[in-house]
């Protein structure tokens, strides 16, 4: 099973932000240095499963900085939001 996630260059900032050091290669490849403009991402169930995960650990941190002034963490945590939501039936 595979999944295409259509825009996901505001996740791709999101987990850059959170997780400099840390994310797949298969993502840093995928994506252009400025992850805002990144096409498409076509994921295999295993990629759609870790990125589930990460985006599911950045949107748990920025739900820890509730009422933080920072206008990323917002942003951050709606692009983790929308892509637990488009991977989901992949993850069942």
């Amino acid at each position: 099973m595979s999944v295409t996630l259509p825009d996901p260059g505001r996740l791709h900032a999101a987990l850059q932000a959170c997780h400099p050091a840390g994310l797949p290669e298969w993502l840093t490849a995928a994506s252009p240095r400025c992850g805002t403009s990144a096409p498409p991402l076509r994921l295999d169930a295993d990629q759609a499963e870790e990125l589930a995960d990460l985006a599911a650990l950045v949107l748990w941190e920025c739900q820890q900085a509730e009422g933080d002034t920072d206008p990323f963490t917002t942003t951050f945590a709606a692009a983790c939001e929308q892509a637990l939501t488009f991977l989901h039936p992949v993850r069942s």
